[in-house]
């Protein structure tokens, strides 16, 4: 039978490398307090004894996990990889770990999520919620208990006084609009993920005060609220062109439900632009490989992953609740979906 081999241990590096185990120690732990020379020998050692730090031992001694959590409405949805990928970025080059978790913008998902996460002993947490009256009691929860540090990410919630990083997201459909107005646009539909989400009731704002400053009515019958889907997106283009005939712009308050509406114009015989012209809000990486390609409001998706864990990795390191609200400005990107019709 072959034998085991011996687990290298702390004290085999320190041994080799003719220093404390408290010294070794302290180059995985804190590194500052280690010369530069010493550091180098150490790690050159560790690597060569295919030495691994005991984390288990670590968290235990520290209450640290090193590892923070990521909630997520819907995985599928590929707005999300970016933010994902910003997080990821700052979460490695600070030797942080990342639990994501789906709850498919459910409430009961949510709850078992976070409890999980919880069991899990993250050191923080990064929350992308609907907003809706029940993530806000959770939320606040969490906030007034002290149980965890958290950021916000993507969407805020306005009344509960917690940290966050999010798009203006009143402005970007501010400009939206006001792009389509200049291009002679005045009989503008929109299509909208549900209200209740704090994001997209801003967007509208933004919208209806567009059209407020350029003389335009507002009428209720150009606005569709569907759940954030491909499928609705295509039936909430149908709705607008039936019962509106005389659209020529549709404002889509997020990419994912603009390829509805490509499809439904494509399977109709509607053509973008020259029919009816098109703009979005996010600028998802398949927005431009469309035909033709998405003018769209590009929101600054992997920023505000890299910005928000930063925050959140800080508050962690001084012990303290994160307090930063962070907007970014969504940047037009025109493309081939717009037409003028002066």
């Amino acid at each position: 039978m072959k034998r085991k081999s011996k687990t290298t241990n702390i004290y085999d590096v320190a041994n080799k490398a003719n220093v404390s185990h408290m010294t070794v120690s302290r180059v995985f732990n804190n590194p500052k307090l280690v010369n530069g020379k010493t550091k180098e020998k150490i790690i050159k050692i560790s690597k060569e004894l295919n030495y691994k730090p005991n984390l288990i031992a670590k968290s235990m001694r520290t209450n640290k996990t090193n590892t923070i959590g990521l909630v997520l409405p819907n995985i599928i949805n590929p707005f999300f990889p970016e933010i994902v990928k910003g997080v990821d970025d700052y979460c490695k080059k600070h030797h942080y770990g990342v639990i994501i978790v789906n709850t498919e913008d459910d409430y009961k998902k949510q709850v078992i999520a976070l409890e999980m996460l919880f069991e899990r002993k993250i050191d923080g947490m990064l929350n992308i919620t609907s907003g809706r009256k029940e993530d806000k009691k959770i939320i606040n929860d969490i906030i007034m208990n002290g149980k965890i540090p958290m950021v916000l990410v993507d969407r805020y919630i306005s009344d509960i006084n917690c940290s966050y990083v999010s798009t203006n997201n009143f402005k970007a459909a501010y400009d939206a609009t006001s792009y389509l107005i200049k291009l002679g646009h005045k009989k503008i539909g929109v299509i909208s993920p549900p209200q209740k989400i704090h994001i997209f009731h801003n967007r509208l704002l933004g919208y209806k005060q567009a059209l407020k400053i350029n003389n335009l009515p507002y009428n209720k019958n150009y606005i569709k609220e569907y759940k954030e889907s491909i499928e609705n997106g295509y039936a909430a283009t149908g709705k607008i062109l039936t019962g509106n005939n005389d659209t020529t712009a549709i404002l889509v308050m997020c990419d994912f439900m603009a390829f509805g509406v490509y499809k439904y114009c494509k399977e109709n015989k509607v053509n973008i632009p020259h029919d009816l012209s098109i703009i979005s809000i996010d600028d998802i990486f398949a927005s431009a490989l469309i035909n033709p390609p998405l003018t769209t409001m590009a929101q600054q998706k992997y920023k505000m992953g890299y910005i928000a864990a930063e925050i959140l990795i800080n508050s962690i390191k001084k012990n303290t609740l994160p307090n930063k609200q962070i907007t970014l400005d969504a940047i037009l990107t025109e493309r081939e979906s717009c037409k003028s019709i002066y």
